[in-house]
């Protein structure tokens, strides 16, 4: 059961799916779990939001009423899907354990509570039981990675980037940022390199673009926005994002200029 929002003058979106899943596919929710079993590989939490766009979404992960990840994922439109991961690998789960989510805004925004309960392995329940695992999964993009090659000859990094395009497609610029990390642990290549660098540099400029939207900042965010369409190359996953990012910030000044006082509503903390 949801806990009912705050009463609040900060604009906040409106939550209409938030789901615990065994699996999301083609941005849907396989299943709508309130009960798991223990040996379940990996828990997911999914919500889809209106009204939201340039919004801050924090997914906060807790097992027993104690926190154990807060996942950020940007807004990207009026309508967003997006979703967040735990892995139950290496993690001392028992019967009657809950997973709690609860989910809020860095604005201020508190939408709500869910809690799920841990049952009793079952193998034929087609759950797959958890295997060990390099490292937690906690975000809601799948990234390749491979190990480095022993001399620098180029590699092919298509798929890493085609990941990070995705990644900042949807606002998730901490992912897109571990994306390029693992992209650069692929490669010894000096061009390549150097071409992640200039990746990530830009990145960060974007993820600073849409901190100035959330604000409602909107001419410091033109301003920010045109430097880049021109620094950024069009061949650069930035560039893509960049495009969306002008089409919410027309559509963001066409609200500002029609309402009067917008900019100081939004700035409220």
């Amino acid at each position: 059961m949801a806990e009912a929002p705050a009463e609040s003058d900060i604009l906040c979106p409106t939550l209409t799916v938030a789901v615990f899943t065994s699996a999301v596919q083609n941005r849907v929710p396989l299943s709508e779990l309130t009960e798991a079993p223990v040996n379940l590989s990996e828990l997911f939490f999914y919500t889809a939001v209106t009204n939201g766009e340039g919004t801050e979404l924090h997914h906060r992960w807790s097992y027993n009423n104690t926190r154990v990840a807060d996942v950020s994922l940007e807004v990207g439109s009026d309508f967003w899907r997006t979703w967040s991961s735990k892995s139950f690998a290496n993690l001392a789960l028992e019967p009657g354990g809950q997973w709690q989510v609860d989910v809020t805004t860095a604005s201020g925004c508190t939408l709500g509570q869910w809690t799920l309960t841990l049952v009793e392995a079952d193998i034929s329940s087609g759950f797959i039981e958890a295997q060990p695992a390099m490292q937690p999964e906690e975000t809601n993009t799948p990234v390749p990675s491979t190990p480095a090659p022993p001399h620098n000859s180029p590699v092919d990094l298509q798929e890493n980037y085609a990941a990070i395009k995705e990644l900042l497609e949807l606002g998730d610029s901490s992912g897109a940022r571990r994306a390029i990390k693992l992209a650069r642990e692929r490669t010894l290549n000096p061009d390549q390199l150097e071409e992640l660098d200039a990746l990530e540099t830009d990145s960060n400029a974007f993820a600073r673009l849409s901190q100035l939207i959330r604000q409602r900042d909107i001419a410091g965010a033109r301003q920010l926005l045109a430097q880049l369409m021109i620094s950024v190359p069009q061949s650069s996953p930035v560039y893509s994002a960049l495009q969306s990012r002008r089409e919410l910030l027309e559509q963001l000044g066409a609200t500002s200029d029609s309402h009067e006082g917008f900019q100081s509503v939004a700035n409220n903390p």
